[in-house]
């Protein structure tokens, strides 16, 4: 992009004549490209006219061109151009002459043959595009070369960007195939781009990660920069307003790399990675900011080559921290290396061809698009590795929570569910057991004369029987809702939905009966083993109103129980 602001008579002297005659016959190529046969002349002044140049007496000194491309780089004077043509014979085709790059603001054709004829054509990427005379996305003027017979050809030109000049002369039937070839494939490059911002858009909306909708809007610039870069966009869409495309260029440059560096800050993650060099892209960010407004106050002649020259700092910047990142085996970083080797590749190439260094403008503009959608596809792909990675982390952490979140409501003594689980359930099951007016049953579970183990056993043989029994009462369960707790010290809870009173005594008895048959031998039991008492409740009695009645009501049994004589259970 340097080098397409240097003007091009810094490559080569020119020599103060004029160019070979272009002779033309039956056999001559379909299309010619114009070099050599090209005579120039810089007008400093910009006050010559067609009639000055044409003049007889002229002193106008035009200098030959070199066998390259004409290019004068970002020189805001006007050129004149000439070049002459000859048929030898009369020609089965009609002749046109092609500018094969439509951002040229000002382009006036002249021409006068040897019978005697003239004729001219005013265009221009700053005039409404109905004035062209040929309907093409680029400029086109019909030259009369049918009969035998020389023509002359002036050319004015005057631009405020790259005063880049590939001119041909075509025939017809080249210029319509070349055009029925361009629009395919064309619209088949700007559809798979347009698919691309529309992929992006959608996984956006379904996983609102800000990533995404950074690389989208980078995208949709980059998808306009090139559609109106190509001339289709001052041909399909806004065929009537010269002056808002020449400036949607600035504008588009702009947002492109605004959301460059904000897209490259989240995938590279620069702020943890590089602060440094963070703040120096925010900072140009916030510039790539200030020129999007400047349209409306500076001309474009300067901003043109300032949009040039800016982002190879941040290009560069961004290039060397995804260098360092590959190197160390970073993967989404590699994938950024690789989607702007390709890119700049392209760009490098038809830069070439700018220049007038590299002939073939089918394989510069082809590289170009090759290098900007192989870029979009890599850093497409790359997001979704990306997204990819934070899925695996987030199910890793979710797994992790999950065991953190068990280990919270599982009594690490016994492995039943702890007193916060219970509580939770408990005022769950009651509210469903009230909408669906279902029954909920209810137990209480003391281990009887555990105070007098411990004091005989010793409190780590007191352990080992609580968690036997909790395992024993766990085992009595037979339903998955149902569900045993460690409410505090030697007492558990068990909660029975869909049960009722009924059902929980047949319940207790089984606990009841198999605590005694495990034999824990115990001296200071009148039992002379392990055994438990039950208090049990159900929302089936009239007098419970909420689960803390059920709760007390069962307690309250439990106490009784232990009144009782304890082994027994009470509802």
């Amino acid at each position: 992009m340097l080098s397409l602001a240097l003007p091009y008579s810094y490559f080569a002297d020119p020599i103060p004549e004029q160019g070979p005659v272009l002779r033309l016959d039956s056999h001559s190529a379909g299309k010619i490209p114009l070099r050599a046969e090209i005579s120039y002349f810089k007008d400093t002044e910009g006050t010559l006219t067609w009639e000055d140049i044409s003049a007889t007496d002229s002193e106008v000194e035009f200098k030959k061109n070199t066998d390259r491309m004409p290019n004068f780089g970002y020189d805001p004077s006007p050129y004149w151009l000439k070049f002459s043509v000859e048929a030898e014979e009369s020609l089965s085709e009609e002749r046109f002459l092609t500018l094969e790059y439509p951002h040229i603001d000002y382009v006036d054709v002249y021409w006068k043959d040897s019978k005697g004829r003239e004729g001219e054509f005013h265009t221009g990427d700053m005039l409404p595009f109905k004035e062209r005379p040929i309907v093409e996305r680029y400029f086109v003027f019909p030259l009369t070369l049918e009969d035998k017979g020389k023509i002359e050809v002036f050319i004015r030109v005057k631009t405020e960007g790259s005063l880049t000049l590939p001119l041909h002369l075509v025939t017809k039937s080249n210029l319509e195939h070349s055009s029925r070839i361009s629009l395919l494939i064309d619209g088949i490059y700007f559809g798979a781009l347009g698919v691309m911002v529309f992929y992006n858009f959608f996984l956006f909306l379904g996983i609102r990660e800000k990533t995404y909708i950074y690389y989208v809007i980078l995208i949709f610039a980059v998808t306009y920069f090139l559609v109106m870069s190509s001339g289709f966009g001052y041909w399909f869409l806004f065929p009537n307003s010269p002056k808002f495309v020449n400036s949607s260029f600035i504008m588009a440059t702009c947002l492109a790399m605004i959301f460059l560096g904000l897209f490259a800050e989240e995938y590279l993650q620069t702020r943890d990675t590089y602060p440094v060099l963070h703040i120096f892209i925010r900072g140009l960010t916030i510039i790539w900011g200030l020129v999007a407004i400047l349209p409306a106050f500076v001309s474009l002649r300067y901003l043109m080559p300032l949009t040039s020259i800016l982002p190879i700092p941040e290009i560069l910047i961004l290039m060397i921290i995804s260098l360092v990142q590959s190197v160390r085996r970073d993967r989404k970083a590699r994938i950024f290396l690789s989607a702007w080797m390709f890119s700049l590749i392209g760009v490098f190439i038809f830069s070439l061809n700018r220049l007038g260094l590299f002939d073939s403008e089918e394989i510069a503009s082809g590289m170009l698009k090759i290098g900007v959608l192989s870029n979009v596809i890599l850093l497409s792909l790359g997001l979704v590795d990306r997204i990819n990675t934070f899925q695996k982390e987030k199910e890793e952490y979710k797994e992790r929570a999950d065991k953190l979140f068990e280990l919270s409501l599982m009594d690490p003594l016994t492995g039943v569910a702890n007193r916060r689980f219970f509580d939770q359930e408990l005022e769950r099951e009651w509210n469903r057991s009230v909408r669906t007016e279902r029954p909920l049953s209810l137990l209480m579970i003391d281990v009887d004369f555990f105070k007098a183990y411990n004091d005989t056993y010793g409190h780590l043989k007191g352990d080992q029987v609580l968690f036997q029994v909790a395992q024993s009462l766990k085992e009595c369960l037979n339903r998955s809702s149902d569900m045993i707790a460690r409410y505090g010290g030697e007492e558990f809870s068990v909660i029975l939905p869909d049960t009722p009173v009924e059902g929980a005594i047949v319940v207790a008895l089984n606990m009841l009966q198999t605590v005694e048959d495990m034999g824990i031998p115990h001296s200071e039991s009148t039992f002379t083993r392990v055994t438990v008492s039950i208090g049990v409740s159900s929302n089936t009695d009239r007098d419970i109103h909420s689960y803390q009645e059920l709760l007390g009501l069962a307690d309250k049994n439990l106490y009784d129980s232990k009144a009782f004589g304890r082994n027994h259970i009470r509802h």
